[in-house]
């Protein structure tokens, strides 16, 4: 479950950077491809990052500040929390709730849309146009998908039904449609997310933008212009098809006659490159906790400076817990709890603490050497801080301070 959010609020996070760039700093060009592509690679990506797991090496120069000795991973799980909390209904099933839901009703919605699509398919008549498929119906308003050129049965004018074929076909030969079915699975999935909307309503203005373009690089811009905006009126097509009708007639004309954007704005587009490299390594690679080598040669110096300190990492006889090991993890089983906010949110990763055990054997110098989350990290220390007093360490017959490391992983399941 929180595997799934986390996957969700990453891949939204990734969406909404992207969608911001290319507001900033490429919509309103008329590189209409580039921009394309760019959206389209802004939704893959978007989906992609986040559900990749790239193992990445963690900087250890926080770590390496003090080895000592390293106990074995302790893992806290969920249900370590306080007794009765599991009674009440959790803030991440409360959230994963919402968006089951809202996820079957997109997804119905998306079925539904299909299948209507599929109805109009078959009730219409059929005849071939080139490579496309016309579909006749007093009932349609021009439309199109993929081979599929939805028009009403008896067009008002002969030369509009031309305007209309070549636009819709355009349409078609720029596979627009594909466009269209990955934007309706992504709203799907992050139904919840604005940006996606956002983007859609982006990608959608670049279609029209296309198809324009190629319109009036064969024929007269004004008579185009003309019959955009005579067939300018309401429609209820579905959202899986082109319509000619749907969108803001005054931006398309307007760009129409923007001046073409001047060839040294591409270099607005290499900038995206450091930017999706960003967020590869923000969201798709995984930052690993590993037990640290004791016996790292490049080490010494560090040993030195703790030896000098008189505070040993390895002795002769090292420093025992009450009841040895086994009793120690006994200790923090029945001591340790999970904080149930923290847990209630999701929140899991791995504490490293240090604590020196002195020559009487109490603990001292408690330190957070890598946290997750304060609420963990004050958990684990109190815990270290609490503990009974230890048979100390001893180097060469003699009582010393030995300096531990211990790594607490908690874990929501």
């Amino acid at each position: 479950m929180n595997q799934v959010l986390n996957y969700l609020w990453e891949s939204s996070l990734c969406l909404g950077i992207l969608w911001i760039f290319y507001r900033l700093l490429l919509d309103g060009n008329t590189f209409f491809s580039w921009n394309r592509a760019f959206l389209l690679l802004a939704l893959l990506a978007s989906l992609i990052f986040p559900g990749i797991q790239f193992p990445a090496q963690v900087g250890s120069s926080q770590l390496a500040a003090s080895y000592g000795f390293q106990f074995p991973l302790l893992e806290i799980t969920a249900q370590k929390a306080t007794p009765g909390a599991e009674e009440w209904i959790s803030l991440t099933k409360l959230l994963f709730g919402l968006y089951l839901t809202g996820l079957f009703f997109f997804l119905l919605r998306l079925i539904w849309g299909l299948t209507a699509l599929n109805r109009q398919i078959s009730m219409a008549r059929h005849s071939s146009w080139g490579d496309f498929i016309l579909l006749e119906h007093p009932n349609f308003e021009p439309a199109s998908f993929f081979r599929y050129i939805f028009l009403p049965a008896k067009p008002d004018r002969v030369v509009d039904r031309d305007w209309i074929l070549a636009h819709e076909a355009a349409h078609g030969r720029h596979q627009h449609s594909w466009d269209i079915l990955l934007l309706q699975l992504v709203k799907t999935l992050l139904w919840f997310n604005p940006f996606v909307w956002l983007l859609e309503k982006s990608l959608r203005e670049i279609h029209e933008y296309q198809v324009d373009e190629k319109i009036i690089a064969q024929h007269p811009k004004k008579s185009y212009a003309q019959l955009l905006l005579k067939l300018l009126r309401p429609t209820q097509a579905s959202a899986l098809v082109h319509n000619f009708n749907q969108f803001q007639i005054k931006k398309r004309i307007k760009m129409m006659n923007q001046p073409k954007t001047r060839s040294l704005a591409r270099s607005r587009y290499a900038l995206s490159i450091p930017l999706f490299g960003l967020l590869f390594v923000l969201f798709a690679c995984e930052y690993q906790d590993e037990m640290m080598d004791q016996n790292d040669k490049s080490d010494n110096k560090i040993t030195e400076r703790l030896m000098q300190g008189e505070v040993f990492d390895v002795v002769e006889d090292m420093p025992v817990p009450n009841g040895g090991l086994e009793g120690w993890n006994q200790y923090l089983m029945d001591n340790l709890t999970y904080p149930e906010a923290a847990r209630e949110e999701g929140v899991e990763g791995t504490v490293y603490a240090s604590f020196v055990v002195n020559k009487n054997g109490a603990i001292q110098d408690v330190e957070l050497l890598r946290g997750v989350d304060d609420r963990l990290d004050q958990a684990a220390l109190k815990v270290i801080r609490d503990s009974p007093a230890w048979e100390p360490g001893k180097q060469k017959g003699q009582e010393v301070n030995v300096k531990m490391k211990l790594p607490i992983r908690f874990k929501t399941n």
